[in-house]
């Protein structure tokens, strides 16, 4: 119990930091909605990646805010905890002590009740927790390996410095995917017989592979088992395949100065053939996602329609924001960790409820 306590706590922490991203996520899609940013998806793309970043890294951003805090403000409060628990002691907080205290250690008591083994609800939902996440685990391998298969029975047409461009009889839309060595741009045979289409396929999937999404769906699918329980997770995946497909889109027509109605109606014959699910479900970037085609399409020809026409460079706002997630992640994580010892503050408020519950049985004899 003693070395898996510190785990559990960990993963609750990340859990409350995931909600906290994605407050934090609507906050600045608001502010955005309001500047010039709030078309160009490319650069919403690109803050929203910092932003999981900054959610990943988020240990670290707390352990370095900790030491910063201690440096800054030696003996004063961080954790959540001990700042209420300063704040009762000045009076600020109206409460029985004993009240208070149960209310303080409610995460205290959750933990240890899911450890302890006594509790017969807490068992089923650990159980629960852990049957779902070994079957996503599984998966995520069986469509791995349903992948790895696909890229087998294909055959190589290209062959570039880091990505194989191949060709296949079984798929019907082209798909970015890549192994332990090399990405792979899987493309439908019968794109040879259109070299119109066929240039707009392989425009899509490489600005795919340049902006490394292939590697962050990975990332986001193998969080998958860890959070799937939690709200907050599918909506920051949904939110980043989103802005994944609208900011390709424009980042392409910016890039290759492709004609934006000819690219619109590429995107309409390819949702056309995403009727069929006679392809890979995960751990591939796709030109158009079967299962949302139609609203996914709607967002995209928009996106072309009214989005800026030529591309820029990093904008300032994002490298701004991106400053703010991660001094907002780095403090809520560290004051979100649980204190080690006692502090004078909380042998005061212990002292109180000792005093609190002798008065009361006082009271009662």
């Amino acid at each position: 119990m003693t070395a898996v306590k510190p785990v559990l706590d960990a993963y609750l922490e990340l859990n409350f930091v995931l909600i906290l991203s994605v407050v934090l996520w609507f906050a600045a899609r608001f502010v955005l909605s309001r500047t010039s940013m709030r078309l160009s998806f490319s650069d919403q793309f690109r803050l929203l990646r910092a932003l999981v970043l900054c959610l990943m890294l988020s240990p670290l951003l707390a352990f370095g805010a900790a030491h910063l805090f201690e440096l800054l403000w030696p003996g004063q409060p961080m954790a959540i905890g001990d700042v209420a628990v300063a704040a009762y002691l000045r009076g600020e907080i109206a409460l029985p002590a004993t009240q208070f205290e149960t209310l303080l250690n409610t995460r205290q008591r959750w933990v240890e009740a899911a450890l302890d083994g006594r509790s017969v609800w807490a068992i089923a939902a650990l159980a629960a927790l852990a049957l779902v996440s070994a079957m996503l685990v599984i998966r995520v391998i069986w469509a791995a390996l349903q992948i790895r298969q696909t890229v087998l029975d294909s055959f190589l047409w290209k062959r570039s410095a880091k990505v194989d461009v191949r060709l296949s009889d079984h798929i019907k839309v082209p798909f970015a995917v890549r192994g332990l060595r090399r990405r792979h741009v899987i493309l439908p045979s019968n794109l040879l017989n259109d070299r119109h289409e066929l240039r707009f396929a392989i425009a899509h999937e490489f600005q795919h592979v340049r902006s490394g999404d292939v590697e962050w769906e990975l990332v986001l699918e193998f969080l998958r088992p860890l959070f799937f329980w939690n709200p907050a997770y599918h909506i920051l995946r949904y939110q980043f395949e989103r802005l994944r497909e609208l900011g390709c889109d424009q980042a392409i027509v910016a890039r290759r100065r492709l004609d934006t109605v000819d690219y619109a109606k590429c995107l309409l014959d390819y949702c056309a053939r995403t009727v069929s699910r006679e392809r890979p479900q995960v751990l591939n970037v796709a030109l158009v996602n079967g299962s949302k085609a139609k609203r996914v399409l709607r967002q995209r020809v928009i996106a072309l329609a009214d989005g800026p026409k030529g591309g820029h460079p990093l904008h300032a706002m994002v490298l701004s924001f991106s400053l703010i997630f991660a001094i907002v992640l780095a403090w809520g994580s560290a004051s979100l960790r649980e204190t080690d010892g006692w502090s004078q503050d909380r042998l005061m408020l212990s002292t109180v409820v000792n005093l609190e519950r002798l008065e009361r049985r006082n009271s009662g004899n």
